[in-house]
């Protein structure tokens, strides 16, 4: 498998510097919305932070970003970007695409990938697409528009249906075949698979087929000049054994797990107070959901509901934190947990995937197993318990977030692109 990235790229010469003309596809979210709202995740940031990455380290790049307009907007389609430099920013209209909610886009790829050829003010030299739906319009264009242009094709997947239904608890809806189909194609079709962990590279091979060959390991950074610790002396003269802040961020729906925590809370022994900040917007049933469960377990007082960031008011809430909980079913890395350990908080989260990499277990956070009210309701006491712990597990953390920047996955990446045009 394709773990050695340096001598994966080591055939070609760092000291050429042609031009380059990168397509971006992110058909379901642009990456300029805000995290934590709609369909706008770790996959925004991820998109955000290693194009402005990328940007910075390679002056000959420039870039065209597509994403489908689905609030019926008659705004111009394409935008220079404000905060991305040498990139226009493609928000395509295309008809029955108004309102649709994200599990009516797969029927909208082909005229999507339409919308893609007819706007594209250049030809790409590599394509990049995030997300299985944006991986189906790169297919509907190699099928379609491109079928006699060769153009070298690096796919994220950033979640998969294999590992949120082989993961998912109560509540959470099973992935429609569709999706594990088009995914098993883009696998056998992609020139380069881009994964975050070699525990995702594997599973790419096991549950659909992806040739190891092609498999590249490029992990996620984190903006260190955001997410950052306070002065360590300030954080050693805090912490409590009976109180503490919990901090969750992110989309509320079930596979993030808020659910459990509100459960979690009501089983705490009585002497102890966590205050609760749960950050970020999701379907309004899911809240009245949690809401309602909390009034009911009577838990509702310690919990306070916040709209999402900007990341940088994000990072203040982590760096306010004791605890910052990140009980997913499933997650392909955690930036909410790396950026959190960034920040000097000691994190709690779930047992699983991605999240196995982006937390030390017992170094910079405790991992939880198994992701049930009872196992949370354990952590969260015994990390209350030993401020001494918290300290000691928030400053590791910040010293592993340093060396895990988005400096570092641009370089990966840069290689990755100049390697497959230069194979072309």
């Amino acid at each position: 498998m394709q773990h050695d990235t340096t001598k994966f790229f080591s055939q070609f010469s760092s000291s050429d510097s042609p031009k380059m003309h990168l397509h971006i596809l992110s058909m379901h979210t642009s990456p300029l919305d805000q995290p934590g709202t709609a369909d706008a995740g770790g996959m925004n940031v991820y998109i955000l932070r290693s194009l402005q990455a990328l940007l910075k380290l390679y002056p000959n790049l420039s870039v065209e970003v597509f994403t489908l307009d689905t609030s019926g907007s008659s705004s111009p389609s394409a935008q220079v970007s404000e905060v991305l430099p040498r990139t226009v920013v493609h928000s395509l209209q295309v008809d029955a695409a108004a309102g649709a909610s994200k599990d009516q886009l797969p029927a909208l790829v082909d005229d999507f990938a339409k919308a893609v050829a007819d706007a594209a003010l250049e030809n790409p030299d590599i394509v990049h697409s995030h997300y299985w739906l944006s991986g189906m319009s790169v297919l509907s264009l190699l099928e379609g528009a491109w079928k006699d242009y060769s153009v070298p094709w690096v796919h994220t997947m950033h979640t998969t249906a294999a590992a949120k239904d082989a993961r998912s608890g109560q509540g959470e809806d099973r992935e429609p075949q569709a999706r594990y189909e088009g995914e098993q194609k883009i696998c056998q079709q992609v020139t380069s698979l881009v994964v975050n962990t070699v525990d995702e590279a594997q599973q790419m091979v096991r549950w659909y087929g992806a040739q190891e060959e092609k498999t590249v390991v490029i992990p996620p950074g984190v903006d260190s000049q955001v997410f950052h610790d306070v002065v360590p002396s300030r954080r050693m003269n805090e912490g409590s054994s009976s109180e503490c802040f919990l901090v969750f961020a992110g989309r509320p729906q079930p596979l993030k797990g808020l659910h459990i925590l509100v459960e979690a809370l009501a089983l705490l022994p009585q002497d102890i107070s966590v205050r609760c900040a749960f950050i970020g917007q999701g379907s309004p049933e899911y809240h009245q959901q949690l809401v309602s469960r909390a009034e009911e377990l009577g838990v509702d007082e310690c919990i306070d509901f916040y709209p999402s960031y900007p990341p940088e008011e994000l990072a203040e809430f982590f760096r306010r934190a004791d605890i910052v909980a990140v009980p997913s079913s499933s997650e392909t890395f955690g930036l909410v947990a790396l950026e959190a350990q960034a920040c000097g908080a000691a994190v709690l989260a779930s047992d699983v995937d991605g999240l196995k990499s982006a937390v030390a277990d017992g170094v910079s956070g405790v991992l939880v197993s198994p992701r049930t009210p009872k196992a949370w309701a354990i952590a969260v006491e015994q990390m209350v318990r030993s401020p001494q712990s918290r300290r000691l597990l928030g400053q590791n953390g910040a010293h592993r977030a340093r060396e895990k920047t988005w400096e570092h996955s641009a370089e990966d990446m840069l290689r990755l692109y100049r390697t497959l045009m230069s194979l072309a």
